[in-house]
C-alpha cells in the first residue's frame, strides 16, 4: 500500500505536488492556530482574569479593618440587664434566672423598649426568644437570653 501511494505521488505532475505541499503547509498552520494557539491564548486570558480577581480580593483582605471586639463586662448579665432596664425607664415585671439563661418580662414606652433591646443586643446579648405585645399605651417584651 505504501509503495502504491509513493508511486501515485511520483506520477503527479511537479506543479500538483507543489500545490499539495502548499496546501499541507496551509492546513498545518490553520490547525496550529485554531487547534493549539487560540485555545492556549483563551486559557491564558482566563488565568489572568482569575489572578487579577484573586489579587483584588487579597488586597481587600489586607486592607480590611478588624471588627470592633465585644466589650468585656465585669458584672454578670442579670445585673447588667436589670440596671440598664431601670436606667432606660423600663418597668421590670418578672426576672428569672436558670442555669442556661435569663428570662425577663418588662414594659415601657415602645421607643425606649426597642432602643434598649437594640443596645443590649449590640453589647453581646444573645436572644433565644423574644415576644412583643402592645399593652394600652406601652409595649411589653418577654425575652429569654443566654448567659
Amino acid at each position: 500500500m505504501k509503495a502504491r501511494l509513493i508511486g501515485r505521488w511520483r506520477q503527479l505532475p511537479q506543479r500538483d505536488r507543489q500545490l499539495c505541499g502548499v496546501l499541507a503547509v496551509f492546513l498545518a498552520v490553520i490547525v496550529g492556530v485554531y487547534g493549539l494557539w487560540l485555545p492556549a491564548q483563551q486559557r491564558q486570558a482566563a488565568a489572568h482574569r482569575l489572578y487579577d480577581k484573586q489579587l483584588a480580593l487579597a488586597t481587600q483582605l489586607q486592607q480590611a479593618r478588624p471588627v470592633r471586639a465585644a466589650p468585656v463586662f465585669d458584672q454578670p448579665l442579670s445585673t447588667r440587664l436589670s440596671e440598664s432596664a431601670a436606667s432606660a425607664g423600663l418597668a421590670v415585671q418578672q426576672f428569672d434566672l436558670d442555669a442556661d439563661g435569663v428570662r425577663i418580662t418588662l414594659s415601657g414606652d415602645a421607643v425606649k423598649l426597642l432602643a434598649w433591646l437594640n443596645r443590649i443586643e449590640h453589647e453581646g446579648a444573645v436572644f433565644q426568644s423574644l415576644a412583643l405585645d402592645k399593652r394600652d399605651a406601652s409595649l411589653e417584651a418577654r425575652l429569654y437570653l443566654n448567659n
